[in-house]
């Protein structure tokens, strides 16, 4: 195997973290962290019907037509 085709290039992919970071300053507030996989499901309700009869609709069979 060509060890020369195996190595990483040098500027290509992914960076290497060797810069130096700047330190934090003292008592700073970590960033906010949303864990969306442990929220709350969002489910809708359901609103009544504006005025009575109105899905009545749904109770009628449906035929269909052939176009």
């Amino acid at each position: 195997m060509n060890t020369t085709t195996s190595r990483q290039l040098p500027g290509r992919g992914r960076p290497r973290d060797d810069a130096p970071r700047a330190p934090r300053p003292a008592n700073t507030v970590p960033p906010a962290q949303y864990n969306c996989m442990s929220a709350p499901v969002w489910t809708q309700q359901y609103a009544a019907p504006v005025r009575d009869g109105a899905l009545d609709h749904k109770h009628i069979a449906s035929r269909g037509y052939r176009c």
